[in-house]
């Protein structure tokens, strides 16, 4: 379950869409809510490129009408259609569920015998409907066949054969064989249109297999295969190449592996080559589950992997079906639509404003404003309340039948598809997902091109992004540009310097623009050609009355490593738009300069031939006031500063030390990883606020995916935690802290891990499919959000 893309629809008819469930070759699969009331459902839309293909047009009319015509306890009822729509789509009720194919990959050996025998009663008694309304699947197969905690359902009728005007019955298909005389309208086995068979090689009948069309005998028999699939975890006749899949199906006896005595003459009789020899539907039911049609078989057990995806999918769709928890969605409704009340638990309540910091150790961090938090309109459920306490934790359930269990005792699958079944107090606490479970982001941007440096969120109402192709500003509630402009594409963050105007340096130019609306208010391009050049913005004061660069110069440094040109950092008056002071770094400095603002001085980082320095230049005049160089720190180290303890921490290899910054002593020293054995050094040290305000706390990272939390007085280690390395490279997580210091964020390519701050426990993962396979994600707190970028992708987290 993924977050809308830009060009996903709002609406279709008359549901609002809330979320992307996956892709198909031929469209894509949404979540959507009827509008004011009504059922949660999944909606498959065709790709508009494919809009025109009549044939698809034609499978997907088949569909529907099977569908509907075989609706049932284990065939999904048919919604609503718009089949003749510039881009089709049809809905069908929601139900958490993942293809039979993942269920066997989760248990390669196979299911549970009980399970298969699940499976098969339900999916026996799905064929009855279908055959007794003159019909033949024709192409069932595992991926046809989706697993839900209650059972399956069958899908994949875009193949079916349907009757002829006025034909029942279930085996009015005509003869066995050759199965033309009694139904009509669906595909042959194989479409020389296409180049393709009804269904997969390896589930296919041996009638189908010659190229003749299904009947209902092919039906058991493809069903058979796909029961024999779910045993052993291999189809009966391989899955190597159609052409030798299709010879044995036709003139091989089938591999069933070992099964129990009984199930195997089941499944044997289901796979005789002779469609006359299989048995009809409902007698494979009654083989499977008994003779009583009414009652349903009990729900198959299913592997904890399963079951885990299962819960998750029900929580967020339990979540996301609350009204408002679709951020910028509400705004939309269809003509006539009725509007909708506020939810208790807001999608961005009013009080989740943010700002950009620019003091002290936190420039680049997204702190709230204190506005007064607005008053709330409380309103009823439109489901059961989803608790924590509900499936625990996901991947400790112990089958299927946890799953349909829980969501029973919370309102059953009613409310999912039936909103109003159940009804939550107005005063009683908004819902959460169970204990392991991502958030589901609030929205998604792609920009054109990746970006690689923060945001600035202006006025807790805009993300302003920015790369090299363009900048944009971003909707913090909806996702939604503002404006975009390609005059203001750069590789820096823009920087507020009042309460309408940014500052950013592009192509050796400060330009300043108003941040509501993009425009230009003013450039200064003094700099263009004097042989200055801007490297990156250091700091601005917290008035924005003066921005500090680094820049250099013409010529070259004395004393200098060969000819590296003199590198100055340079005060500007935002107000007056002159340079107030230039101040020239010492010899060998370079352009790697960072730097913090206190009270009186900006204190520069640098690194001068092979060592680590801090040099403090007095604001007002940029005179040089002191510079120190620090014990045991060199410039390969990975460093942190906190100006408050005065305190500055380096990381080399598996080693973490405190220097004080006044003596350039060292303080502390701790030897925190295996680097000897791992060769994965320390990353860059973070320094924030611990949980519940209780002091400071130092949070490191190494390469095998190992995060610590130290004591940054002592030097002590608090706790380590492992993530999940489900990767073949080495990288550091990128670390970051929430304004409550409750919840350390790790960012790699895998993904954006959510730790408890005070015992290191992994909450969840959170992961897109945007972006390159090794583009890794950058997180920016913004107090109980974060705003999230994946390559060209952006996105608004919620995490506490």
């Amino acid at each position: 379950m993924h977050t809308l893309h830009n060009a996903d629809p709002r609406h279709l008819g008359p549901f609002r869409m809330l979320a992307r469930l996956g892709e198909t070759e031929s469209g894509v699969r949404l979540l959507g809510r009827r509008v004011g009331a009504g059922p949660t459902v999944e909606v498959t839309l065709v790709r508009a490129a494919l809009a025109d293909d009549q044939r698809l047009r034609a499978r997907l009319r088949r569909d529907v009408a099977a569908s509907r015509a075989a609706a049932g306890r284990w065939v999904r009822p048919v919604e609503e259609a718009e089949l003749d729509a510039s881009a089709p789509w049809v809905a069908y009720p929601y139900v958490p569920a993942v293809p039979l194919a993942e269920v066997v990959r989760a248990a390669p050996r196979g299911l549970a015998e009980d399970g298969v025998r699940a499976l098969g009663a339900a999916l026996a008694e799905a064929l009855e409907r279908v055959h007794a309304a003159g019909m033949v699947h024709g192409g069932i197969s595992a991926d046809a066949v989706l697993v839900a905690g209650d059972g399956p359902r069958l899908t994949g009728f875009h193949h079916a054969r349907l009757p002829r005007q006025g034909a029942c019955g279930g085996r009015e298909a005509g003869g066995r064989e050759n199965g033309r005389g009694g139904a009509a309208g669906g595909a042959d086995a194989y479409d020389s249109d296409t180049g393709r068979f009804a269904g997969p090689a390896p589930f296919l009948s041996p009638e189908q297999a010659r190229g003749r069309a299904p009947v209902p005998a092919s039906d058991v028999f493809s069903l058979g295969a796909v029961l024999a699939y779910a045993a052993s975890g291999r189809p009966p006749f391989g899955d190597d190449a159609p052409p030798q899949v299709l010879y044995r199906i036709a003139a091989e006896p089938p591999a069933l592996g070992p099964l129990s005595d009984s199930l195997a003459r089941i499944l044997t009789s289901c796979l005789e080559k002779d469609p006359a020899g299989r048995p009809e539907a409902a007698a494979l039911r009654a083989a499977f589950g008994g003779p009583d049609p009414a009652a349903p078989p009990p729900p198959p057990r299913l592997p904890s992997a399963v079951v885990a995806r299962l819960a998750r999918d029900a929580a967020r769709a339990l979540v996301l079906e609350e009204p408002g928890a679709a951020p910028g969605l509400a705004a939309e409704a269809p003509p006539g639509a009725r509007a909708e009340p506020a939810a208790e638990d807001g999608a961005f309540p009013d009080d989740d404003v943010f700002t950009a910091s620019t003091r002290g150790e936190g420039r680049n961090r997204l702190n709230p404003v204190a506005d007064p938090p607005p008053s709330r309109t409380a309103a009823t459920s439109r489901r059961a309340v989803l608790t924590t306490a509900a499936a625990g934790a996901a991947g400790l359930l112990a089958g299927g039948a946890a799953v349909a269990g829980w969501v029973a005792g919370r309102g059953g699958l009613s409310a999912l598809t039936d909103p109003g079944s159940g009804r939550r107090p107005a005063t009683s606490p908004a819902p959460r997902p169970p204990s392991g479970t991502a958030p589901l982001a609030r929205w998604r941007f792609d920009l054109t091109d990746a970006t690689s440096v923060p945001p600035l969120v202006w006025r807790g109402r805009l993300a302003i992004i920015t790369n090299s192709q363009e900048a944009v500003a971003l909707d913090l509630r909806t996702g939604r540009p503002s404006w975009r402009r390609d005059d203001l594409g750069t590789d820096a963050t823009p920087e507020p310097i009042s309460r309408e105007l940014a500052l950013v340096t592009i192509n050796n130019r400060l330009v300043a623009f108003n941040a509501r609306d993009g425009h230009q208010r003013w450039v200064e391009s003094k700099y263009s050609g004097t042989g200055l050049t801007f490297h990156k913005m250091l700091s601005v004061d917290a008035d924005g009355r003066h921005a500090y660069f680094t820049a250099t110069g013409s010529g070259s440094s004395i004393g200098s490593r060969g000819s590296k040109p003199p590198t100055y950092v340079v005060a500007y008056d935002t107000r007056t738009r002159r340079e107030r002071w230039r101040s020239r770094l010492p010899a060998a400095y370079g352009d790697d300069v960072g730097a913090f603002p206190t009270r009186r001085s900006l204190v520069g980082l640098g690194y001068p031939g092979d060592e680590v320095e801090l040099i403090s230049l007095r604001l007002s005049d940029g005179h040089q006031e002191w510079r120190r160089r620090f014990d045991g720190v060199s410039a390969g180290d990975k460093v942190g500063i906190s100006a408050g303890r005065g305190l500055l921490y380096a990381a080399r290899g598996a080693t973490l030390r405190a220097v004080d910054i006044d003596s350039g002593k060292q303080r502390w020293l701790l030897d925190i990883n295996s680097y000897a054995t791992t060769k994965s050094p320390l990353g860059h040290p973070v320094i924030r606020q611990g949980p519940g305000g209780k002091g400071d706390v130092l949070y490191v990272s190494d390469g095998t995916k190992l995060v610590y939390a130290v004591d940054p007085d002592r030097g002590t280690e608090l706790w380590r935690s492992a993530l999940p390395d489900d990767t073949v490279w080495k990288a550091t997580p990128t670390l970051s802290v929430t304004d409550s210091g409750r919840t350390v964020l790790a960012a790699v390519a895998a993904g954006v891990f959510a730790l408890d701050a005070r015992t290191g426990g992994v909450r969840w993962r959170f992961q897109e499919s945007s972006g390159e396979l090794l583009d890794e994600y950058q997180v920016y707190p913004a107090r109980s959000s974060a705003v999230v970028a994946h390559g060209a992708a952006v996105f608004m987290l919620p995490v506490e």
